[in-house]
């Protein structure tokens, strides 16, 4: 194989062009192969001409990725996944049968979930468990014990492939562990056809006709602990910009194109920074207390509105994912605001180690509940815990398994990124000092091969490869 054919495993997004990134974009375009299930092929239409592409259909990931892997004899190739390829996607599958994982590029994308999130104006301000009740690939007894875990402390639930024609009573069962709260439904999330709509969860056990709005195509988010329920435009003059864990090739066309099209742009100083070469607009940054800095933005930015500009505010990785922009969402006083999903922190990580998310996991907004997270990660999620310090890595870890692959990352996508990948064991032996560390716990059945972790996704139950 020539030295300079390389795989790449790419996150296309939920489904429309414009949430697709710069960098997903790019790494299809240097691709002289495209490989992928054929309805995920066609939502990306526009970048295969004068491309060779493999298609195949649902149930045939193996064949897919050992295409992809064979035809790197003849030139690169892009491997495409929906969504993020760390998030129920071909990451895991892709570095297992890599002759060379080390070699193999991971293009994080923007989430189903969190798209839906944004879309419907919910934010998520602690935590959130994200769990498929497909047991096509997980035996159900592991997918109820995760989700009776989640429902403990009333986390938030995203529910991946909650139904499907031969496959009904999971869902129920999920709502009945959960107990009574609310729930949003998305449904071809940035695809023709989409819809969202809030309801509760004993509305979705009464109700057939409500449940059969539900298919595979569908996110069920049960609301919990945390949740910030609000409001987003579909299109606005006041936009709230998910940019990214830092490259400005993690920005989606939609944050880039309304980068470009903005008067002002307000944010932290690091992140105006970061989108300097995007666009030209004035850029604007306020000090202070976060609840003071969100007012003063969101006022800008209408009296921007209303003198018939754009203006745009930032948050770092996707608004819904631990950032203040539910703040702005909390305070608009009728101002209709659009939220634009971006690649979240924990998908830039995963895609640095590899492929540690690829089944069920959970995400905390900090690290004060070491027992949470050591029952998390012995119920087999990934876990990952944001905003940590060198100091709580013991009290984190302790009752984590020694040999369980584990990720401390900072500023992921930037000029200095550090990242270490290794086991529970080697980094407690470590005593990592510092602060503002990204902990990532990988799903059970991982493993680190050339520096990479690679997670099985369980096709060895379904296939012999």
């Amino acid at each position: 194989m020539p030295s300079e054919n390389k795989l790449s495993i790419v996150g296309i997004g939920p489904g429309s062009p414009m949430l697709r990134t710069i960098a997903a974009t790019r790494a299809i375009g240097l691709a002289d192969y495209v490989v992928g299930y054929k309805p995920y092929l066609d939502l990306i239409g526009d970048l295969l001409p004068g491309k060779q592409v493999f298609s195949s259909s649902m149930g045939r990931e193996v064949d897919r990725v050992a295409a992809a892997v064979d035809l790197l004899e003849k030139g690169s190739v892009a491997l495409v996944s929906s969504g993020d390829p760390n998030v129920y996607g071909m990451a895991g599958l892709g570095l297992e049968l890599a002759q060379k994982p080390s070699a193999v590029e991971i293009v994080p994308g923007v989430t189903s979930f969190t798209a839906a999130a944004c879309r419907a104006g919910l934010a998520f301000r602690e935590c959130v468990a994200v769990i498929s009740l497909s047991d096509l690939l997980t035996p159900w007894q592991q997918i109820e014990g995760r989700l009776r875990l989640a429902a403990e402390t009333t986390m938030p639930v995203a529910l991946y492939n909650p139904k499907s024609k031969r496959r009904d009573w999971q869902l129920l069962r999920a709502l009945e562990i959960c107990g009574a709260r609310d729930v949003l439904v998305a449904k071809n999330i940035g695809r023709e056809a989409e819809e969202i709509f809030y309801t509760n969860s004993e509305k979705l056990i009464e109700e057939e006709s409500l449940r059969e709005r539900i298919d595979m195509t569908s996110l069920v988010i049960i609301l919990g602990r945390g949740t910030f329920r609000g409001h987003a435009a579909a299109q606005a003059a006041i936009n709230l910009v998910g940019i990214g864990p830092g490259d400005p090739s993690n920005l989606t066309q939609e944050a880039a194109g309304i980068l470009q099209a903005s008067q002002k742009i307000y944010g932290a100083q690091r992140y105006l920074q970061l989108i300097g070469s995007i666009t030209s607009a004035q850029k604007v940054t306020h000090s202070g207390p976060c609840p003071e800095r969100m007012a003063a933005r969101l006022k800008e930015a209408k009296q921007t509105a209303e003198g018939g500009g754009m203006a745009a505010i930032l948050t770092g990785g996707d608004p819904s994912i631990f950032s203040s922009g539910w703040r702005i969402q909390e305070i608009t006083e009728g101002a209709p605001v659009h939220i634009s999903p971006g690649v979240s922190a924990f998908s830039s990580v995963a895609a640095r180690a590899g492929a540690p998310l690829v089944n069920d996991f959970a995400l905390l907004s900090s690290a004060h509940d070491p027992a949470r997270l050591s029952a998390l990660a012995g119920a087999g999620f990934a876990v990952v815990a944001y905003n940590v310090k060198g100091l709580e890595i013991v009290s984190l870890l302790e009752e984590v398994d020694p040999m369980r692959p584990v990720v401390l990352a900072q500023d992921v996508s930037r000029d200095d990124e550090n990242a270490m990948i290794l086991t529970a064991e080697d980094l407690l032996a470590a005593k990592p000092a510092g602060f503002r560390y990204t902990l990532l716990v990988a799903s059970a059945n991982s493993h680190i091969k050339e520096g990479r972790i690679i997670t099985k996704r369980g096709y060895e139950n379904k296939y012999s490869y």
